[in-house]
C-alpha cells in the first residue's frame, strides 16, 4: 500500500478539473500539496478552497509545455519543499478535428503538454521517488491511449505514449529493484470536466463524473493498482483489439458511435 498521510504530493494541472479534485482528496488524506498549473488565479482559488483541510499547500504557476520551466520547477521545489513522495502527471490538453484540419499550434501544444511534459516531469522527479519509501507515480492516460479514434489523431498518439512510457518505466523500476516506487496508469473514457464538451460518448461508454474517476485514482494509489480502466468496456478494449478480426473491430467502432464521438467537440473555452 501507499500511505498518503504525511507525504508530499505534486499534482500538475491542479487548478481545475480532476487535478483540483485530486488535490482535495490528497489533502483530506493528510498530504502536503504541491499544486502546479499555468492558471495562477486558479491556483490561488485552490489554496483558499483547501484551507479547511489544514494541510500545507504550495503553488507553482508554470507552463509545462516549456522544458525550461519544468527544470526551474524542479529546482524551486528542491529548495523550498524538498523531496516529493507522489507525482501526479495530470495536466493535458485536447483538440479535436480531422488530422489535416487541426491547427498546427494546437497539435504542438498537445505534443508539448501531453507527451513532453509527462516525460520531463517524470525524469525531473523520478530520483525523488526512488530515494523515498512507499512512493507513487500517477500517470493520467486515457481510453484513447488504448484504441485509435477518428478526429483525435494527435491526442490518441499522446495518450498511447503515456501508456507505453509508463508500462516500460514500471518494468524498468521493477527490474532495478525499486519496489518502493509504484505506478498507476489511469485510462478513463470521457470524463465530464469540460474538456470534452460537445463530444458524444459511444453507446457503451457513458460520460463519467470526475468525482467517480478521482475516487478510483485514490483507491489505486492507496492499493498500488497498476491500471484504472473505466467504464468496464475499457477493461476489455486491449483484448478485443488483439482477438477480433480488424474488420469486426472497425465495425464495432462504427456501430457504437465511437468513430463519430468527437464530431461535435467544442471543449472547455474552445480548447
Amino acid at each position: 500500500m501507499t500511505y498518503i498521510r504525511g507525504k508530499k504530493a505534486l499534482i500538475t494541472g491542479s487548478a481545475k478539473g480532476m487535478g483540483r479534485l485530486m488535490a482535495e482528496e490528497f489533502a483530506r488524506r493528510g498530504a502536503e500539496l504541491l499544486l502546479v498549473d499555468v492558471d495562477e488565479e486558479g491556483l490561488e482559488q485552490a489554496v483558499e478552497d483547501l484551507s479547511s483541510y489544514d494541510q500545507p499547500v504550495h503553488t507553482f504557476a508554470r507552463d509545462l509545455s516549456s522544458r525550461k520551466e519544468i527544470q526551474e520547477l524542479r529546482d524551486v521545489v528542491q529548495d523550498e519543499v524538498g523531496r516529493i513522495d507522489i507525482l501526479v502527471n495530470n495536466a493535458a490538453v485536447v483538440t479535436a478535428g480531422t488530422y489535416e484540419d487541426v491547427d498546427d499550434d494546437c497539435d504542438q501544444l498537445m505534443l508539448d503538454v501531453n507527451i513532453n511534459a509527462v516525460h520531463w516531469m517524470t525524469k525531473a522527479f523520478i530520483s525523488d521517488l526512488k530515494r523515498g519509501t512507499d512512493t507513487h507515480l500517477v500517470q493520467l492516460a486515457s481510453a484513447a491511449g488504448l484504441v485509435g479514434v477518428p478526429d483525435q489523431v494527435i491526442y490518441c498518439a499522446s495518450k498511447w505514449f503515456v501508456t507505453g512510457f509508463s508500462e516500460a518505466l514500471r518494468l524498468e523500476l521493477k527490474q532495478g529493484g525499486y519496489d518502493n516506487v509504484s505506478i498507476s496508469i489511469i485510462c478513463p473514457g470521457f470524463v465530464d470536466t469540460g474538456m470534452f464538451d460537445g463530444a458524444k460518448p459511444p453507446i457503451v461508454m457513458p460520460m463519467l463524473q470526475p468525482e467517480y474517476i478521482v475516487g478510483k485514482i485514490m483507491d489505486a494509489v492507496e492499493n498500488n493498482v497498476v491500471y484504472v480502466q473505466e467504464p468496464f468496456i475499457v477493461k476489455l478494449t486491449p483484448a478485443l483489439r488483439a482477438l477480433l478480426p480488424r474488420q469486426v473491430a472497425d465495425t464495432i467502432m462504427d456501430v457504437t458511435g465511437a468513430n463519430k464521438a468527437m464530431k461535435g467537440w467544442k471543449g472547455r473555452d474552445g480548447r
